[in-house]
């Protein structure tokens, strides 16, 4: 959904992507690719796999793969433990 927001005779572009993240939904205030938004949420892409909407996504894209209106994102850390 794109809004345009008028102040003072100035357009401003305002782009509002809704989108699902682990289960619950977020609305963005920008366009962000899947490796900004993880950096947005402080999640290093050293330690977690992404499911974008049902299939994982490759590390080498997290940059170039930008988040769009509807996507559904599932970030997953494993940590180890036991014995």
């Amino acid at each position: 959904m794109q809004q345009l927001i008028w102040s003072q005779r100035i357009i401003e572009r305002v782009i509002i992507v809704e989108i699902t993240f682990n289960g619950e939904k977020e609305i963005l205030d920008k366009e962000y690719s899947v490796l900004g938004f993880l950096s947005k949420n402080e999640l290093s892409p050293d330690i977690v796999t992404v499911s974008l909407n049902g299939a994982i996504l490759p590390k080498e894209d997290f940059e170039t793969t930008l988040l769009k209106e509807g996507d559904s994102l599932d970030v997953l850390m494993f940590m180890g433990g036991g014995r």
